[in-house]
């Protein structure tokens, strides 16, 4: 029986901010639930790694998010508020434990108040530490990408919160096959509910006015590879597209997305900017996003094969697919079971020879990829979790 979510709490722990540059699943399935009428509290991440004080990304996250946490819950939606607690991002310890559990309550009790009995839907394990306190109704742990495999993250806080996490939800969501298995070597009710598409929003270039950065990228000869997405030097194999651009000279390189905070300063991203051929876009806002990715002529997921990417399932898959254009990926475990619909190339010689395949039929494969994402949406995986949620809230 799928759950009704009208007039429940659910309180949301997230991994990013409301206002990251790039919106994740918890942006896309948290405002659905309160489309659907629940009341939610999204709290801003707690942390995964330790700041660094060298680095002016992350000096300026910590100031925005000390002005954040000085003005309480904001109204970000209709029924969506959001708050940004200050903690320190180690768990390391007990003491480091139960003094950010103390910090924490401090600062949320008035507003976990307006949000009693919550259904709390978690995806960062650290706060396993905090739920003794909230009286959840229902603990769900929606387990997104290998957190231990990010640069800098304490792996064995990570993976004992993490362990604590599985033993404590009542449900388990999982977007990849290793993580699923992982968890449930410890959950006894998990599910495999990988990441999907909204398809109305990627299956049409968005409406309204064009802007100076869209002009230029109309302007480009063709064809045109892209890719959009965070540009992480351990996720994205800078020195593939860099050898790309440079064996196909006649190719444009487009690469939409902010960097990551912690590339490797003077790393192949910086070769990517210098390369003639190479068009760098920067962050695009979401709204807009469609109207970039449908000027590309080749979509590309070109991730590294690492602890970090093997166990992401991701969210560009069925955006790409939704558009119609023809997609060249790396063989991530997560995308294996689409290769009827997507091009996979492991060697740089490969990836040369699909996308030169691609380049030249992208009229093959259009209406497949097509009704592929129409079928892999948000809001069929909602009913889906819904579903499972309303059969804990019966077994209860």
């Amino acid at each position: 029986m799928e759950f009704r979510f009208a007039r429940q709490n659910v309180v949301c722990f997230s991994t990013a901010d409301w206002d990251t540059p790039l919106p994740t699943n918890k942006h896309q399935l948290m405002r659905r639930l309160a489309r659907r009428g629940a009341r939610v509290l999204y709290i801003e991440t707690l942390g995964t790694r330790p700041p660094k004080l060298s680095s002016g990304v992350d000096l300026g996250r910590i100031a925005r998010r000390l002005g954040r946490s000085m003005e309480g819950a904001q109204k970000r939606e209709k029924r969506l508020w959001s708050i940004s607690p200050l903690v320190r991002p180690d768990w390391s310890t007990s003491l480091r434990v139960g003094v950010n559990r103390s910090s924490f309550h401090f600062q949320t009790n008035k507003v976990l108040a307006r949000f009693p009995d919550p259904i709390v839907w978690i995806y960062s394990p650290f706060a396993v530490h905090l739920l003794p306190k909230m009286n959840p109704r229902l603990v769900v742990y929606h387990m997104v990408d290998d957190l231990a495999a990010i640069p800098g993250v304490d792996v064995h806080a990570l993976r004992e919160a993490e362990s604590l996490l599985l033993e404590r939800a009542d449900l388990v969501f999982c977007t990849e096959r290793s993580l699923y298995d992982r968890a449930r070597e410890i959950s006894a009710n998990c599910h495999l509910m990988p990441n999907v598409a909204d398809f109305h929003h990627f299956s049409r270039p968005a409406e309204g006015g064009d802007d100076t950065r869209l002009a230029a990228l109309r302007s480009l000869p063709r064809p045109r590879v892209l890719f959009a997405g965070n540009l992480a030097d351990h996720k994205v194999d800078m020195a593939l597209l860099a050898e790309m651009a440079s064996k196909r000279p006649d190719w444009q390189l487009v690469l939409i997305g902010p960097e990551w905070e912690g590339n490797r300063p003077g790393g192949a991203l910086e070769k990517l900017r210098r390369m003639r051929n190479v068009t760098m876009v920067g962050h695009v806002p979401y709204e807009d996003l469609p109207a970039y990715i449908h000027e590309g002529d080749a979509l590309v997921i070109p991730y590294l094969l690492n602890d970090a990417t093997r166990a992401v399932s991701p969210l560009k898959l069925f955006e790409y697919m939704a558009t119609g254009k023809p997609v060249v990926t790396a063989p991530l475990p997560s995308v294996l079971p689409w290769t009827g619909a997507v091009e996979v190339a492991t060697t740089p010689k490969e990836w040369l020879e699909r996308l030169d395949s691609v380049l030249e039929t992208p009229h093959r494969g259009v209406r497949q990829r097509r009704a592929l994402a129409r079928r892999h949406t948000w809001e069929r995986r909602l009913e889906e979790m819904a579903e499972k949620i309303g059969e804990v809230f019966n077994d209860k």
